[in-house]
């Protein structure tokens, strides 16, 4: 029996008057905010703050999770799990073969090696208790509790690493309707705006690599919403209906022949030049569907799928990580692609690649583009900053003067980057073409949540609190 390399996962209206599918000014209405970019260029974030300076109101959220906040209207919506019992407890840091080196060190065979490194950082069903999976709308101007439901309840059909959660997969709005996602292995549930459920969509559970959990989450455009749920069995991207939650089409992921089956990145809508396409990262490869669910091109060379990925400038950035400083590939790709695109061995750049960066993507955090510059903080704090167009790396820097580590995804607003630690330290520094650290701003709590963003506030959720900071 091999080793395993145990990794993170990144992987969580009274008096406002609101057009329905619209997203209101300085809205955050998904997994990164609109357009799933990570941008708030419309609002105004303080540039320093803490638990007590800059902050409107501080929430505590019961139970765990690391789905981000989304906000719409007055209105913004987190996810949790509880339980009776105690959770696994997570701890920040770098989970990698340090601990299986040690105890192989120590003479031990590869399967007491696996069940003692799967005893310290896996949670196993059948030690997991019942679990309730909750979803909470709170009110933007108090941080009070508007309503909260309970979606679903029972002990999990599979286990998490403990640094994962049982609601890691981030909700999303069209303005009409909440769809909160729990996983493929729990489901899909749909509410109006005042919390009445509409619709609830579910799957046979699956086993996902090492007992890691799922964190895929919910996208919506178009009157559908996009499900992905690659796993060790069944795998599948689907297409529901965003009024009703019937199944529109589906589209098996499950023979693709890869080591790594199971994956945890959130499908991208790409909009441009008059195609829009679904692109997913996952099985080794990523693959873009049309909105008809029908594959239009794919290509091989990624690894562990955890970022997600973003489009600006005309292109689309993809990547996948790894712990380390190998396995790390990022990719520009051009628009109208079609066929098997994939880079010919020791080839940087084709027809519709424009550049390839071999050791560029984190581990878990998505990359951020703005400004022309490409931004990618792996899990142990290495900024790598490149031109967008060409590639070029600009720069290297350790976020926060180093000794800190990074599951989040960066947040850019006017001319700042917002970079979140696992030790809930919010950097700040400039978007430039060298490290300019503008700010370091301590929560002293644990957080692996991308923060959210309205015209006027950053939300930043830690293990146990949902905090709104704004400026003065």
């Amino acid at each position: 029996m091999r080793h395993v390399l145990i990794g993170a996962l990144a992987l969580v209206c009274a008096g406002v008057v609101t057009v329905v599918g619209q997203a209101p000014s300085g809205g955050w209405p998904q997994f990164r905010g609109a357009g799933a970019a990570g941008v708030a260029d419309g609002a105004t974030l303080p540039l320093k703050f803490s638990p007590t300076e800059n902050v409107s109101w501080v929430a505590e959220i019961p139970g765990r999770g690391w789905s981000s906040p989304i906000v719409w209207g007055d209105r913004v919506f987190v996810t949790a799990a509880i339980n009776a019992g105690k959770f696994k407890a997570p701890s920040t840091g770098i989970y990698g073969n340090d601990y299986v080196a040690e105890l192989t060190a120590k003479g031990l065979p590869p399967e007491e090696v696996n069940r003692l490194v799967t005893a310290r950082d896996i949670e196993l069903s059948a030690e997991a208790t019942e679990v309730q999976y909750v979803v909470y709308a709170l009110d933007t101007r108090t941080g009070k509790v508007a309503w909260q439901h309970e979606a679903f309840k029972g002990v999990p059909a599979g286990g998490r690493h403990r640094k994962n959660t049982y609601a890691s997969e981030t909700p999303a709005t069209d303005g009409e309707r909440i769809y909160a996602s729990f996983g493929g292995n729990v489901g899909v549930y749909a509410y109006t705006m005042d919390g009445t459920l509409v619709w609830k969509k579910a799957w046979p559970p699956q086993p996902i690599y090492l007992d890691f959990g799922t964190a895929s989450s919910p996208v919506v455009h178009g009157g559908r919403v996009y499900q992905m749920h690659d796993t060790e069995g069944r795998s599948f991207l689907t297409a529901l209906d965003a009024r009703t939650g019937t199944e529109v089409w589906s589209v098996d992921r499950s023979a693709f022949e890869t080591r790594m089956k199971s994956g945890w990145a959130t499908p991208f809508i790409w909009t441009h030049g008059g195609r829009t396409e679904i692109v997913t990262i996952g099985k080794g490869l990523v693959i873009s569907y049309g909105l008809d669910g029908k594959e239009l091109w794919r290509m091989r060379g990624m690894t562990q799928a955890t970022p997600s990925p973003v489009a600006a400038g005309g292109m689309l950035f993809v990547g996948s990580g790894s712990q380390g400083e190998t396995n790390r590939p990022l990719f520009a790709v051009k628009p109208g692609a079609s066929g098997d695109i994939s880079l010919a061995q020791g080839a940087t750049s084709s027809e519709f690649v424009s550049w390839f960066q071999p050791r560029f993507a984190a581990y878990t955090g998505s990359p951020l583009v703005y400004r022309g510059r490409v931004y990618s903080i792996n899990d142990n704090g290495i900024l790598q900053v490149a031109d967008a167009e060409t590639g070029k790396e600009l720069y290297k820097a350790r976020v926060g003067g180093g000794g800190l580590t990074f599951s989040a995804s960066p947040l850019a607003s006017q001319g700042r980057i917002y970079a979140t630690s696992e030790d809930g330290d919010v950097v700040v520094f400039e978007a430039a073409d060298e490290y300019k650290e503008l700010a370091k701003n301590s929560f002293g709590e644990m957080s692996l949540a991308t923060p959210a963003a309205d015209a006027t506030s950053l939300y930043v959720r830690t293990a146990t609190k949902l905090y709104k900071v704004t400026g003065k």
